[in-house]
């Protein structure tokens, strides 16, 4: 049993087609069909269902799958820490939210591009749920989210920074020169929040709950930049993290909100996966992460 032939297994499972896999690896697709009957034979399981022209995994081959990915996975460390070439070179996968990728990535990026200038960064957006799935079945490298403290056995933390949940407006709105607010006189304000599976608006929102507080929802879109756009156009009041709005903050353009009953923190935070090698690129891109960001209040 051949890693070259578990990789194209691998392959045929993630695209979902022969033909596709041939492609992508530069086999014919002869050879690539002989090596899956190969493979079938050897473990005596069929691995694919051919229907037509559709490819499905059998049952037995989403088992064979975990335990192929490991033994690729595994291979290419051993590769890796015996390679005398140290210099970070190839692709960087980082999975990411929307947010934290505007605010942060452009000045992170560029510096990192102009010293290790052999590295091609691919960049995964995505929600929470999305991103931990992609982490934990090896499609990114880095995970970095915003949420609360998380802890997981597979993940390994590289750094993580706090930031606070703020309450904007416009600066021209009447609101933003009131001291002493509670969240009670917000509640009839028009709010602007992010989509539901957010988890500084799900804290936000059980908080007025608990208090009974019904806040008046206007708009909930998953952008960020666009809910800042809208908040600065006095459309209503947003909740977002401090370190997306430093910039409209510092321009005049947005103001926070002086509210006496309400303060929350969250966590940035990045991570590596215990099962892989953490290569030279990796590395550099954490340096440069811790470098660029405080470890608190931002």
């Amino acid at each position: 049993m051949e890693i070259r032939t578990m990789i194209t297994f691998q392959k045929i499972a993630e695209l979902g087609s022969f033909s596709q896999a041939a492609i992508t690896l530069g086999y014919s697709q002869s050879t690539v069909t002989m090596q899956i009957k190969q493979l079938e034979l050897e473990l005596g399981v069929r691995l694919f269902n051919r229907i037509g022209r559709k490819i499905t995994i059998t049952n037995e081959g989403l088992v064979f799958l975990k335990h192929a990915s490991i033994i690729i996975r595994e291979s290419q460390n051993a590769l890796n820490e015996l390679s005398h070439e140290k210099a970070p070179a190839g692709e960087l996968r980082i999975g990411i939210l929307e947010s934290i990728c505007t605010a942060h990535l452009p000045n992170i990026l560029s510096r990192y591009h102009a010293l290790y200038p052999q590295v091609t960064t691919i960049i995964q957006i995505g929600t929470y749920a999305e991103l931990s799935n992609m982490f934990n079945t090896d499609q990114i490298d880095v995970l970095w989210i915003f949420d609360h403290l998380v802890e997981s056995p597979s993940w390994i933390s590289i750094f993580n920074y706090e930031s606070e949940i703020s309450i904007v407006s416009a600066s021209s709105n009447p609101l933003a020169s009131r001291i002493g607010l509670t969240l009670a006189e917000l509640a009839n304000t028009p709010f602007l929040l992010t989509e539901s599976d957010c988890s500084y608006r799900a804290d936000f929102l059980n908080h007025l709950s608990q208090s009974g507080i019904k806040p008046h929802v206007f708009l909930e879109i998953g952008s960020t930049d666009i809910i800042k756009k809208f908040t600065e156009a006095d459309l209503g009041i947003a909740l977002l993290p401090k370190y997306t709005i430093s910039k409209e903050l510092s321009v005049g353009k947005l103001s926070l909100l002086q509210v006496s009953d309400y303060h929350l923190t969250m966590y940035g935070q990045i991570f590596h996966h215990k099962n892989k090698w953490t290569s030279p690129s990796l590395t550099c891109f954490a340096r440069l992460v811790q470098e660029s960001i405080p470890s608190s209040n931002i």
